[in-house]
């Protein structure tokens, strides 16, 4: 998913900015209307609309940028932002009218381009979104966060050498995607494959994309390269199941671990070395993760039914506040998955970790769970899930992870083709380039989770 939607400025100072504007306003209301009062209110009220969105606060945001509008009519920077905002809450139509705006009063706005990319990738004008972060690039070499929009369009579209060396913008973005953190030793390069050292690879990101990258290391391990890996600590258990040669590592076993070694890297910065390009694709593992034999097969007895395949499924993916937008994309509703609760040949199994209390009393249809398994923190468990099931049914979210990294035939669905994440996009078998077991489920004409669920039902047989 192309990120930053757009706050121009720092976040922590809303508190000041709200003062700033409300002096301005008196001054204004006791008779104080200079032209340059009014261009500090708009000022103001711009800083603040950005805190408010960058807070998820989008409709506040919404209104503090347009007052701003009437104060500075036509200021590219304000429009900018506000086409973001809008572009964060669906109203693409306003957004791009916004952005065309700013565009006008400033061509080549590289602010202004680059969430008008945002807004092409939603609509999916995945080759127009593409020039748009090419042209913003352009306008602005050092503007990080184009690099990163960029090198997600790269990435998606297989062109992996290219995206790898802009994905690096992720820790110079603002906000960073990934936050970078300082040690002692230096960074590991290409050159330093075979040279004997000892890497202290460190995690980075959300579960899903440590899942993702580590699977890259069965060839560092392949080569004969010495590591210490930090990750998770709920899947701490099944790395070091799964592959016990490893020296896997918690956040807070990492420190001692790292001492030893004399190179560091970011763990996607591994997957960039060791997957330069599409053929080396061919080299993903099928399984990268072995649930626990015992678990699973008490799992197993569970929730089997004669002459009834079990098909584990996830709908939701839950984002932060600031990202409540792509929380609605990447999310279907459970009524979606009826279709296939209504099949005889099949029983649901609940993957799904959150709070969806509500949305299960009112499915109407078996949903089975497994009581006592905590499908947030026990992820060894899930697996355990996983492998009880002949099938995962899932949206973008760590289930789809989990059940692609397990090695389970799995169908991911999303809509009109547009992949949420750059992972997401298919090879020419409509698979999973990074999971192997994972099928895509979606087309230009999926425009709805029903029809998309209609397709896996087909699927299934």
């Amino acid at each position: 998913m192309v990120e930053a939607r757009a706050c121009r400025y720092p976040s922590g100072s809303a508190g000041h900015w709200l003062a700033a504007a409300d002096a301005y306003r008196r001054a204004i209301a006791g008779g104080l209307s200079m032209p340059q009062v009014q261009r500090n209110l708009a000022t103001a009220l711009h800083h603040l609309g950005n805190e408010h969105s960058a807070a998820g606060r989008k409709e506040e945001a919404i209104a503090l940028l347009r007052e701003a509008l009437v104060l500075a009519p036509g200021d590219e920077l304000i429009l900018s932002d506000l086409g973001a905002v809008l572009s964060d809450v669906g109203d693409l139509a306003g957004a791009r009218e916004s952005l065309e705006a700013a565009l006008a009063t400033k061509p080549g706005l590289p602010l202004a381009l680059n969430n008008l990319g945002l807004v092409l990738h939603e609509e999916g004008r995945i080759d127009e979104a593409t020039r748009a972060f090419e042209s913003a690039l352009a306008g602005q070499p050092d503007y990080p966060r184009a690099a990163y929009n960029l090198a997600l369009m790269r990435l998606g579209a297989a062109r992996f050498e290219e995206g790898w060396r802009l994905y690096d913008a992720r820790f110079r973005a603002v906000p960073p995607q990934s936050v970078w953190r300082e040690f002692s030793l230096p960074r590991f390069s290409a050159a330093d494959f075979g040279a004997g050292h000892r890497v202290a690879i460190w995690r980075e990101q959300g579960i899903g994309d440590q899942i993702l990258y580590a699977t890259t290391l069965v060839d560092l391990e392949a080569r004969g390269e010495r590591f210490d890996l930090e990750f998770d600590a709920r899947l701490v258990p099944a790395l070091r199941r799964t592959h016990p040669a490893w020296s896997v590592v918690t956040p807070e076993e990492a420190p001692r671990a790292f001492a030893a070694c004399d190179r560091h890297a970011p763990l996607a910065d591994m997957a960039g070395f060791l997957r330069p390009d599409e053929a080396r694709f061919s080299r993903q593992p099928r399984a990268f993760l072995r649930a626990d034999a015992g678990r699973a097969a008490q799992y197993r007895a569970l929730v089997a039914s004669p002459g009834r395949r079990v098909a584990g499924i996830s709908w939701r993916s839950f984002q932060g506040r600031d990202r409540a937008r792509l929380e609605a994309t990447k999310s279907a509703p459970l009524a979606a998955f009826a279709l296939l609760a209504a099949r005889k040949d099949l029983r649901l199994l609940d993957l799904q970790y959150g709070d969806t209390a509500a949305e299960r009393a009112a499915f109407g249809a078996e949903l089975v769970r497994i009581d006592g398994l905590d499908l947030f923190e026990d992820l060894d468990g899930v697996l355990a899930a996983i492998d009880a099931c002949d099938v995962v049914v899932t949206t973008s979210s760590v289930t789809a992870h989990l059940a692609g990294a397990s090695g389970k035939e799995t169908y991911l669905v999303y809509l009109r083709g547009i992949a949420p994440f750059h992972y997401w996009a298919t090879d020419a078998a409509g698979r999973c380039r990074w999971y192997p077991s994972v099928r895509i489920v979606t087309g230009a004409n999926v425009d709805s989770w029903a029809r998309a669920i209609e397709l896996v039902d087909g699927l299934l047989g």
